[in-house]
Formats: C-alpha cells, structure tokens, sequence
C-alpha cells in the first residue's frame, strides 16, 4: 500500500484530478459469463444511449481488456483511498503549470534512455526487471514504490560531451516535471569519490540544483541513509515543488 498519507493535500487534491481524467478515458468493463464462460462487457456511451459489447476472455482481444479492466480497478481503488485522505480538508489550491519551468520536463521523462537499452548486467541485486548495482539503489526504487511514485532506473545523460547515468530520473505528472537521485554509498572510498568528483560538478554546471532538480542519498560502506530518511528527503521535496507551483497557502 501507498503511503500517500505522508504527502501535502495540494500534491493528492492534483493526483485525484490526474486519476479521475485517466478513468474517463478508459472505456467500463464488467466480468460475466456468456454460455458459462467467462467473457468481458465493455460499456461505451453513444450519444444518448449505453452501448454493449462483449469478448471472451481466453481470446487476444479479451486478455488486452482484461489489463485495461485490472488498470481501471486499481485506478478507482486509488481514487477512493485519496478521497479519503483529502476527506474534511477545505479550500486545496491547485498547482499552476505555468510556473513549472525547466528542461526536466515531461518531454525528458518521455524520450530519455535507460542503461539498459545499451548494457546487459550479470552480476548486481535483482528487482522487478532490473538488476541494480548496490542494496542501497534497491532501497530507493522500493521507496519509491512505496509512495507511487514513477521512476527510471539509470537514464541516460549527456554532459558537456560526456555520458553519465544518474541512479534514477522520477517524474511528477502533477507537476509535469522530472527529478534524479544519486545514491553514493562509499564516501569513505578514495576511489569512489575520485571517480564521482566530475560527474558531480558536471550535473552542477549544466544547472541541476541539489535539492530542486537532484537528491543525493549519501552513506559510508558499513552506514546508509536509511529508508525512512530518504522517504522524508523525497517527501521534502515535493513539499518544495507545491509551495513553488502554487499560492502562499499551498505551502501547507
């Protein structure tokens, strides 16, 4: 479950209006029985009228509407839980996208490029689809997991002519927006901060800003941040974005 609680009204009240747009989209759906055999109805307005159409479930075409099915469900699961949250709290101010100006943008988020497209890992700690380089990335893909949020692992960048791959890129459609984390496990390495030194004062010169555009998770090789602190960090942040996107009485 989603610890939505932990977010600001005004950062759920734009999650509710984002969920209730992807829901009009999606045509209803019903499960049922034709000849006792499961098939799917799907329900579409014409004009004045309900129109109804139904497919078998062991077909193609049923099992593609068996995900969009699964996807509304949990799209109206979702819906309800955030109603709740927002449940008794008076005059939520919407973001204002006009505000939102930067370069890590939805269009970013849409067109950039994961390791993985160019790189095959053997060794590293598997989760989901991914195999990460350290537990420490592991923690933060399921802190993010845990707030909703979406996220690529290793994106692609490229830096005054140099190709660096920050640990995550997380997009924010209430803000229509993109942050990256770094998690840097080993300040107590040499070597290791030698070989992140001008990746760092790269993403700096081409106008990241620690804490606006990037978070960086740092720990030793025996101590880390741990969950909790990143889950508060990433909170803090989108904290910042809604008192930056809208009125002064957002801030709360």
């Amino acid at each position: 479950m989603y610890t939505l609680n932990k977010f600001p009204p005004t950062f759920l009240m734009a999650r509710l209006r984002l969920i209730e747009k992807q829901i009009e989209q999606l045509p209803v759906i019903h499960q049922g029985k034709h000849n006792g055999k499961p098939v799917l109805r799907i329900y579409r307005k014409d004009r004045n009228t309900t129109k109804q159409t139904q497919c078998r479930l062991n077909t193609d075409k049923g099992r593609e509407l068996l995900k969009i099915f699964n996807k509304r469900d949990a799209l109206v699961k979702d819906k309800a839980m955030l109603k709740g949250l927002l449940n008794g709290i008076p005059d939520i101010p919407d973001i204002d996208l006009s505000k939102v100006k930067t370069k890590y943008n939805r269009n970013m988020w849409e067109n950039i490029h994961v390791r993985a497209e160019y790189e095959t890992k053997e060794k590293g700690y598997p989760y989901k689809d991914m195999i990460m380089d350290s537990r420490g990335e592991m923690i933060v893909a399921q802190c993010l997991d845990s707030l909703g949020l979406m996220y690529k692992y290793e994106p692609r960048l490229v830096l005054f002519g140099e190709e660096y791959y920050p640990d995550f890129i997380v997009y924010l459609p209430e803000f229509q927006r993109c942050f990256f984390i770094e998690f840097m496990g080993k300040l107590d390495d040499d070597k290791y901060i030698a070989r992140n030194e001008f990746k760092l004062m790269d993403y700096l010169k081409s106008g990241m800003v620690v804490n606006r555009d990037i978070l960086l998770f740092c720990g030793y090789e025996n101590s880390m941040v741990n969950a909790d602190e990143m889950i508060d960090d990433i909170v803090a942040l989108i904290k910042k974005y809604c008192r930056l996107y809208t009125p002064v009485a957002a801030a709360a």
